[in-house]
């Protein structure tokens, strides 16, 4: 998206703290965040803006300017910059040690009180004055389902719209502010996965987006450790639904706490369940079914997201999408992140589904899809890293997990790390027709480490392994477990 200065500086807490001249107010700039963009952009376009997100406070000074000398030498001709930090003495010598090594190359520098809320300003702006269409705006958020539910409304959408959809799986506050900002002036549709993890942030984002269509997948386990309850939960959820009026639509998954923190809102409310549609079949390529007396297909594998693809055909029906566009674009949805990958291993059957932190509800998913899939292998092994964010809860949780895998057709169960022990004690004192194992949380993923070792020499013959474990975390991502394999066996 293009700005004039003026307009960023009516339209955010901000001002211009050096220029190198006044022709800069004569000149429209484009907006970026990551480096790899702002040379991309550069390329083309010699008026860029860099709009970092907080400068850390950071005792190497050098370090924490490096992204902005970066952005510069890649054809930045400006960026913002913080008031709080120009108040240490450290951060005022070095920013005016930039303007005189790079006087010849920047033509400003933004002065604002706090980025984060200036961009939220700039967004909040662009939304209501920049587009040149009707742009109609989706939001989706819910504890579980919400990438891939927005990633089949997005398979729908663009058959017949330009749709700006922005990075998957990048759903934080900062992160959809700079998505409007990147975004095509004559886009159709604007869609947004919504993070619900922070207190507030679903109300931030209706807020912010004003949306005309809203989804909540699934109230389920995940942050009970911080909201206490599901009905505490889907609170937070629906608070997407603040600034939706009764021309708009709520596509809601129905759950007496989804339908009782929903009542509040005045809007269209859709709500769709597990017994809403008729199986035809499901197998390792995916789901057919049908949905209100119309056949649909999504090519993934699991009848879990069955009830992902009934909220996006919903929120594409409200927006009056013709039959025939859903169910093809729901026919060439593809899943994004480290969902359901197979491969086999030296005779193995081996599936990884590592995508982010496991839920209890994924966890259930995820291992029926596989005891479905591979029922007819008799050696069937699961590996399993812990729940997190459960609080108070984390034992209970971890309990019926176990109560669930103990009833399972499987042969041995590999839990990691501490949350996952409380898994690992009860099968063993309950389920003594299942191997287990613990490993403490491993230092690294490679072959010599002691969990993969283990898995590296039990691979054999006529085996259906499931490791579903942590997409994201500081240290370990259980997905590379599948890398380092590869590595070992595909020589």
């Amino acid at each position: 998206m293009r700005y004039s200065l003026k307009e960023i500086l009516q339209n955010t807490s901000s001002y211009i703290f050096y220029k190198k001249s006044d022709d800069i107010f004569e000149k429209e700039y484009e907006t970026t965040l990551i480096l790899p963009q702002v040379s991309e952009k550069a390329q083309n376009n010699s008026n860029v803006i860099f709009i970092p997100f907080k400068i850390p406070i950071n005792d190497n000074v050098a370090d924490a300017f490096y992204s902005i000398k970066k952005a510069i030498s890649n054809g930045a001709r400006g960026f913002f910059f913080d008031e709080i930090r120009f108040r240490e003495e450290k951060y005022q010598n070095l920013l005016f040690e930039i303007i005189d090594q790079y006087k010849d190359k920047i033509d400003f520098i933004i002065m604002t009180p706090d980025t984060l809320q200036a961009i939220f300003e700039l967004a909040r702006y662009t939304i209501k004055n920049k587009f040149i269409k009707d742009v109609k705006v989706i939001t989706v958020t819910g504890s579980v389902g919400k990438t891939s539910t927005t990633e089949m409304i997005y398979a729908i959408l663009k058959e017949k719209y330009k749709v700006y959809r922005g990075e998957a799986m990048v759903n934080l506050r900062f992160r959809i502010n700079h998505k409007i900002l990147e975004a095509d002036n004559d886009v159709d549709f604007l869609l947004f996965e919504c993070s619900g993890a922070n207190r507030g942030y679903p109300k931030i984002f209706s807020e912010l987006l004003t949306p005309d269509c809203a989804v909540i997948t699934k109230v389920g386990t995940e942050n009970l450790g911080v909201f206490k309850s599901l009905d505490g939960i889907a609170e937070q959820k629906c608070g997407l639904l603040t600034c939706l009026h009764e021309e708009n639509t709520a596509v809601l998954n129905d759950s007496p706490e989804i339908r009782k923190a929903s009542k509040k809102y005045n809007c269209k409310k859709v709500y769709t369940k597990e017994g809403d549609y008729q199986l035809i079949k499901s197998d390792a390529n995916g789901s057919k079914f049908i949905y209100k007396k119309k056949e649909y297909e999504v090519p993934v594998v699991g009848v879990h997201q069955i009830n992902n693809a009934m909220k996006a055909i919903e929120a594409a029906k409200s927006f009056n999408i013709p039959y025939a566009v859903i169910k093809s674009g729901l026919k060439k949805f593809k899943s994004v992140g480290d969902r359901w990958i197979t491969d086999n291993f030296n005779g193995t059957s081996f599936v990884s589904d590592c995508p982010n932190n496991p839920s209890y509800e994924t966890m259930l998913s995820c291992i029926n899809t596989f005891m479905n899939l591979y029922k007819d292998v008799e050696n069937k092994r699961i590996a399993i890293s812990g729940i997190r964010s459960l609080g108070e809860h984390e034992k209970k949780v971890h309990t019926d997990l176990a109560e669930f895998i103990a009833k399972q057709p499987v042969k041995e169960v590999i839990c990691l790390e501490p949350e996952a022990k409380i898994v690992y004690e009860y099968l063993k004192e309950n389920a003594p027709n299942i191997k287990t194992k613990y490993f403490e949380k491993p230092n690294s993923l490679g072959k010599d480490e002691p969990f993969v070792k283990y898995i590296i020499e039990t691979l054999t013959d006529n085996q259906a392994f499931l490791m579903k474990g942590q997409g994201i975390d500081p240290k370990i991502r259980y997905e590379d477990v599948r890398v380092t394999l590869k590595s070992v066996f595909n020589k």
